[in-house]
């Protein structure tokens, strides 16, 4: 009988690692944040005038930004925040960059989340070809054990790819020092929340439970 497949597919730069060689990989890997973003309310009015000078901002960090958009309520009208997903040397930087944000600077946001996180396959929001449909954020930590994930580790990897032409990116949240995956956050395109649901709750991982009960599905929208 054949062992089941386990691990990252071929083509993957993580094919083949694990244990500390996986770490190591993610720990020499450079430096990338999910940034989240929330507005207070009553706020608009504070949020259209900082626009223009928060594009201007993040086009500034040229290839160091990877992605940059605003979650909207489901109907699109109403934003809640904004998220920026960044390459930048260290938390110390990831700090400078939120200080610095005009929209942080003109008093928009309520709170500020601030993750490590590990851009899987080194895409870009701006390599993606849009289909002209809704987009969303997928996070969640993790609650299973590091067998639990690996032993659907493989799983997860096929059905990711079976979804491929609709990742606008993807990554693992990482522990501070980046070593250890605690979680997951990731942008992609699909026709509507209900099939965002149905994409969550089908994954390996998040059906197995392997997330908490506290992940989140937001309707996102780019920020050009």
């Amino acid at each position: 009988m054949q062992d089941q497949p386990s691990g990252y597919l071929p083509g993957d730069p993580r094919y083949g690692l694990q244990g500390e060689a996986l770490k190591d990989y993610y720990r020499t890997k450079a430096a990338q944040w999910a940034i989240y973003c929330w507005d207070k309310p009553g706020i608009a009015d504070a949020r259209r005038a900082a626009l223009a000078a928060q594009k201007r901002y993040v086009e500034k960090f040229g290839e160091r930004l990877i992605g940059y958009g605003h979650f909207v309520a489901d109907d699109g009208r109403e934003v809640l925040g904004t998220s920026f997903f960044m390459q930048l040397d260290d938390r110390a930087a990831a700090d400078a960059f939120v200080a610095a944000e005009p929209m942080r600077q003109a008093g928009v946001y309520a709170r500020v989340e601030m993750h490590r996180w590990s851009n899987s396959f080194g895409k870009r929001a701006a390599d993606y070809r849009r289909k002209g449909l809704q987009q969303f954020l997928c996070t969640g930590p993790k609650t299973g054990t590091p067998e639990f994930f690996r032993a659907h580790l493989h799983a997860h990897e096929s059905y990711f790819a079976s979804y491929g032409d609709s990742f606008i990116f993807r990554g693992p949240i990482r522990s501070a020092d980046g070593a250890d995956n605690i979680g997951t956050a990731l942008l992609l395109e699909l026709p509507d929340r209900a099939a965002a649901e149905r994409f969550w709750n089908e994954e390996p991982f998040a059906r197995n439970g392997g997330y908490s009960g506290d992940y989140r599905i937001i309707r996102w929208v780019f920020g050009d």
